[in-house]
């Protein structure tokens, strides 16, 4: 059996069985994984990863789950958690070495304890940095992958490599890094001094997270901004505001937040994300693409 192969190689490595992961997503939907590890050190991680990918066993990276969804039923293959890698060392006055499952929130307060600044248009944003990274996340025109000095990645054979920020490219909401066959292990990044005008913007940035849809389960924006365009205001006039497929239904606050009403499945986030996205191209010609990352075992993966 496969968690036998899996503890045999991986002695020291506590694998799960059926796990659970809706609680795992902001969602709050999907299936179980068929097996789920969450490192909590960078040897372990190199250990499991270079197993699974000689292995050629399906497996999945999971953040802080905060723009994912999550199949129902069983997830085949494994869930590789980056939760346990959360350690935060500053290397000079302004530069920091991350890992890549230290929380974003976490992060603008150790800035603000030193009075740093660079990341206000993250502010509100949940998620950890590794995730954060690969989508390049942000707001306002802006993106993490902007104060990125380098990244520590693990590679498909298990080896570390150093990648400096030259070497990837980025643009909104995507990460060349995001297509490689390799995981986010901790990130170098400078910061600067604040300076007058920082904190207003940072608190412009809450007031606009402050409108958005609360009390619900959500993961954040569904859709991409297509270029030129409101994704938000294309969705409002293609009149997907309360639309509903079983228990998800878009916010009437925002048209591109779908939420968890409390029994949602993610066929029904799913179909609900396909039914906006008709009525939106039907009336515009436009293709929405979703923001939010519905899981799939890594493809390369899963080839011969």
């Amino acid at each position: 059996m496969l968690i036998n192969e899996l503890h045999s190689a991986l002695p020291d490595l506590d694998i799960k069985e059926r796990w659970p992961l809706a609680p795992l997503c902001t969602l709050h939907v999907g299936g179980e994984a068929e097996f789920f590890a969450a490192p909590d050190s960078i040897e372990d991680m190199r250990n499991l990863f270079a197993f699974v990918v000689r292995e050629k066993i399906p497996f999945y990276i999971l953040g802080g789950g905060s723009n994912v969804l999550f199949p129902d039923g069983l997830i085949k293959g494994i869930v590789i958690s980056t939760q346990n890698l959360n350690s935060f060392e500053w290397r000079t006055n302004i530069t920091a070495d991350i890992d890549a499952g230290f929380k974003m929130p976490a992060i603008m307060k150790e800035l603000r304890e030193k009075n740093l600044a660079g990341l206000e248009f993250m502010a509100g944003i949940p998620g950890t940095l590794g995730g954060a990274v690969m989508g390049n996340a942000g707001a306002g025109g802006r993106g993490i992958c902007e104060l990125v000095d380098h990244v520590l990645v693990v590679e498909a054979d298990g080896q570390l490599k150093l990648i400096d920020s030259h070497e990837f490219n980025f643009g909104y909401r995507k990460c060349s890094l995001a297509d490689e066959k390799r995981i986010i292990l901790n990130v170098r990044m400078t910061f600067r001094k604040a300076k007058h005008g920082d904190k207003e913007v940072l608190e412009n940035y809450l007031l606009r997270r402050g409108s958005q849809p609360h009390g619900l389960h959500n993961a954040g924006c569904t859709f991409k901004n297509p270029e030129g365009y409101s994704a938000g205001k294309l969705l409002d006039e293609a009149g997907c505001k309360n639309l509903s497929f079983g228990d998800a239904v878009v916010s009437d606050v925002h048209a591109n937040f779908i939420l968890n009403k409390g029994g949602a499945t993610a066929d029904d986030i799913i179909k609900l994300i396909e039914i906006c996205a008709r009525k939106v191209f039907d009336k515009t010609g436009i293709k929405l693409e979703p923001e939010i990352k519905i899981f799939a075992p890594c493809s390369f993966m899963c080839s011969d």
